[in-house]
């Protein structure tokens, strides 16, 4: 269920040139107007999460004018967690609360929490690096996401959001989360996303022997299971979209948001971009 409003900005980009004649004639312009409508609407009305259409008030807020996209928290969802929760809204008009069958690569996570909270089959993952880490975080389960242990065709939607980046191969992951999805079904999600440019940066690999060989100067991301943080291994660019056609997806773009009653928006492009790929 979406709970609408009618100040969205929703676009679907599947190329760079798209992105490009769109952003020279609109995004850019109405970059820092937009952010401040967010922010000045937030502090004064508060935000609606999309899927539930629960409200939050100004008080539960809290924006940084710095990071907007990692910011905005209301219920711990900030605002490129409530871009998702739209863009899953929008890929899947008709979502079943009870009968969807949803994947995410994160347990311990707040939005993970909401969308357990909102679907009962939905089902999260952590990736452990050793047994003991296993153990300690069963009942929830380990995957990797090159190597699922689901069956083919199981799941309507896969969620990865801030992930992509930390897995050593993204082409590996896109055929996996393409093998469990049923036809028709629909990855959605956030990573970081080299929007400027069509080759994605590739910062670290691994060798035959499974070692990491730094390309880069390693950089680390926040991660729940780990205080040293996760590596990322490679920040995508807009080549993502043709890998993922190589996967086997039949639709692969990136949705655009932005809204002020939503409280999504980005500091670089005033929205964030969500990956959205259909099997």
């Amino acid at each position: 269920m979406l709970a609408k409003t009618a100040d969205v900005v929703s676009i679907d980009f599947e190329s760079m040139d798209e992105w490009r004649a769109w952003a020279a004639a609109n995004s850019y312009r109405m970059r820092d107007e937009a952010l401040a409508e967010v922010r000045s609407h937030g502090q004064a009305n508060g935000v609606i999460e999309p899927l539930t259409g629960r409200t939050f008030t100004a008080e539960q807020i809290e924006w940084n004018p710095e990071n907007m996209r990692e910011s905005g928290a209301a219920a711990g969802l900030i605002s490129r967690h409530r871009a998702t929760l739209l863009a899953i809204a929008e890929c899947l008009p008709d979502i079943n609360k009870y009968e969807t069958k949803i994947y995410g690569a994160e347990a311990l996570t707040e939005f993970a929490l909401a969308l357990r909270s909102i679907y009962p089959k939905f089902i999260g993952s952590e990736y452990a690096i050793n047994e003991h880490v296993t153990r300690w975080l069963y009942p929830i389960p380990s995957e990797d996401l090159t190597a699922l242990s689901f069956g083919d065709e199981t799941f309507d939607l896969v969620t990865t959001n801030e992930v992509l980046e930390h897995v050593p191969s993204i082409d590996a992951a896109l055929a996996e989360i393409k093998r469990v999805l049923k036809p028709g079904g629909w990855h959605v999600g956030t990573c970081p996303f080299v929007y400027g440019q069509q080759e994605s940066i590739v910062k670290a690999r691994l060798d035959a022997n499974g070692a990491i060989i730094e390309m880069m100067k390693p950089e680390y991301h926040g991660n729940p299971m780990s205080e040293k943080g996760s590596l990322v291994f490679e920040l995508p660019g807009w080549d993502i979209l043709s890998r993922a056609k190589a996967a086997g997806f039949s639709r692969a773009f990136w949705k655009y948001l932005r809204s002020a009653s939503y409280g999504i928006a980005a500091n670089d492009t005033g929205g964030v971009f969500v990956l959205c790929l259909r099997r």
